[in-house]
């Protein structure tokens, strides 16, 4: 329950000289204990240092993205992220693991607990003041996309200013503002070209630091990914590009009928219906009331929890030009025990989405910080991770009249359809990735590849408008995952595929599917990816069966069958 307000915990920069020498004096008990009480009195102790230090690191990056112009906290971001980065508990995960208390540990811990510490541990061996210069390089790019401005109707914009004016059931209108975006990007590709070519470097350092043949190797280890890995994976976007991408074809032909213009082109993307897309009937603070509402009907722990968030300043979803935009999250407070979610609601249906998703996540880290005592176990499996939050998406529907009125289905149906967008675009940067970590970089090979893929997946969408400024590489520098979250997306893809066979389940059965779900979210991560879709019976994504099931359900909510 709720201890401190968000805005009342104060802010101390971390003191990582003697956090190293926590980890030293906690690894050298651990050695010498001789009982398991031992054992468990330094690591609570630990635990409850590292809970401080998180805490602090956390405040950190949350009050950088609250106002990008606030000086103090970009650089404390910077500094935190980087020195965080370079810090390493592998005197404690050796100490752990060469104890003769093993087996006493597995059974205060769990098995699953010196499990992850042996994965971890043998992959961060070398290349920690690389891991910090990649945290710097993505804070630059961090810093450096927030602080892009556009010159729109005689004045300046910013990003989510000029969100509204792009998605203008006016034609003419969203066409002016892609047209000013893609000229600021244009102007700016090669300083972000730049960057992303330094980021390809150090991660190719990082991989071979650490004994890996290249960085596909090396993030497969780093998320997780033993059971399963590049085989499966470019399995997925073959069945994707097969099966999903002909689907989205015939959606854009749909779209471009619907919108009532001659060719379905670049400056229609995103638009869904003639009057425009569905907007949620007021701000952030009617939105937070809704959600209210909406958890109340759903579930009694969900609304409790939604509350204590809501009234204790844990949710920040005020529109504000300062703020990060084009993205939400959600992380939790360590020393609270709560989560924290941070939006930017402009007026959007995705104000909606992303207040859902990330609320998903917090059920999630709510779950699992109660059932564990052990923070290891509080951070599912990477590919795991995401489904809780686009299973709660869909589980939302029923309630999108709260938001949304007399437009809910258009809502729905537009939700749907970003759905099969984004399976589709998060196997396009699989793809593009791939080539981007196993190649050489090269600023025009790179740009070349993007726009080949996006041409493939976006089939059916008329570039030649914009060609010059494609070939600029607008599209690929203005992509926030590939520099923030490599080898990450295709995750996206993978928890919509899951999480749309837990809306299967619910649809048959609520209590049933609803049931599932809270059992995803509360098994943090006790178990591995493999294990834990075992458990809750569902599908591994990257099986036919699975990508089937959904080009069927999605063929059949959009009238998309032929």
């Amino acid at each position: 329950m709720l201890k401190t307000k968000f805005g009342d915990i104060p802010y101390i920069r971390p003191d990582y000289e003697q956090y190293a020498r926590n980890i030293e004096l906690c690894a050298r008990e651990i050695r010498n204990a001789d009982t398991m009480e031992t054992v468990r009195r330094e690591l609570e102790k630990f635990w409850d240092y590292r809970t401080q230090v998180e805490t602090m690191e956390t405040l950190a990056f949350i009050r950088c993205y609250q106002d990008c112009t606030d000086a103090f906290y970009q650089e404390e971001m910077q500094n935190t992220q980087s020195q965080a980065a370079q810090i390493s508990l592998s005197l404690i995960y050796d100490a752990l693991l060469e104890s003769p208390l093993r087996q006493e540990i597995d059974g205060a811990y769990g098995g699953q607990f010196l499990l992850k510490i042996e994965k971890e541990r043998s992959l961060v061996q070398g290349g920690l003041e690389l891991l910090g210069r990649e945290q710097e390089l993505i804070a630059q790019f961090q810093n450096k996309i927030s602080a892009v401005k556009f010159q729109y109707g005689g004045r300046e914009v910013s990003s989510a200013e000029l969100s509204k004016y792009k998605e203008s059931r006016d034609a003419s209108i969203r066409k002016k503002a892609r047209e000013a975006s893609r000229k600021v990007f244009a102007g700016r590709s090669d300083e972000f070209l730049q960057l992303m070519g330094e980021l390809v470097r150090v991660r190719g350092q990082i991989a071979q630091a650490n004994g890996c043949a290249n960085y596909l190797e090396y993030a497969n280890r780093e998320k997780g990914r033993y059971s399963y890995g590049e085989t499966e994976l470019a399995r997925l976007c073959r069945m994707v590009r097969q099966e999903l991408v002909p689907l989205k074809q015939r959606l854009y032909e749909r779209l471009r009928e619907r919108l009532g213009v001659p060719v379905y082109t670049a400056d229609d993307t995103g638009i869904y219906f003639e009057e425009g897309n569905p907007e949620p009937e007021g701000d952030a603070r009617f939105l937070l009331g809704q959600a209210a509402k909406m958890y109340r009907q759903m579930d009694r722990e969900f609304a409790a929890l939604f509350e204590t968030m809501r009234d204790g300043g844990y949710i920040d979803c005020q529109k504000s030009a300062n703020k990060i935009t084009g993205m939400g999250f959600c992380t939790e407070i360590p020393s609270e025990k709560l989560p924290f979610i941070f939006g930017n609601c402009i007026g959007r249906y995705t104000d909606v989405d992303i207040l859902v998703h990330e609320f998903g996540h917090g059920i999630q880290m709510m779950r699992s910080m109660e059932r564990f005592s052990v923070p290891e176990y509080w951070e599912m499996p990477n590919d795991l991770s995401e489904i809780p939050s686009k299973a709660m998406e869909q589980l939302s529907y029923e309630y999108a009249p709260l938001f949304f009125g007399e437009r809910a289905p258009q809502f729905v149906k537009t939700h749907l359809i970003t759905i099969l967008e984004e399976i589709c675009g998060y196997c396009m940067i699989h793809e593009f990735e791939t080539f981007l970590y196993t190649e050489k970089f090269d600023a025009q090979k790179a740009i070349a590849e993007y726009n080949r893929l996006s041409e493939i997946y976006d089939a059916g969408i008329d570039t030649s408008g914009c060609r010059t400024y494609l070939d600029k590489g607008v599209s690929l520098v203005q992509n926030k995952g590939i520099y923030m979250f490599p080898r990450y997306l295709i995750s996206y893809a993978m928890s919509d595929i899951s999480a749309i066979n837990i809306r299967l389940q619910y649809e048959a059965d609520k209590e049933k599917g609803l049931a599932i779900y809270k059992k995803l979210c509360g098994l943090g991560g006790s178990l591995e990816y493999d294990g834990a879709m075992k458990a809750l019976g569902l599908p591994l994504p990257y099986a036919e069966q699975a990508v089937m099931d959904v080009k069927d359900y999605l063929a059949e909510k959009l009238d998309l069958k032929k």
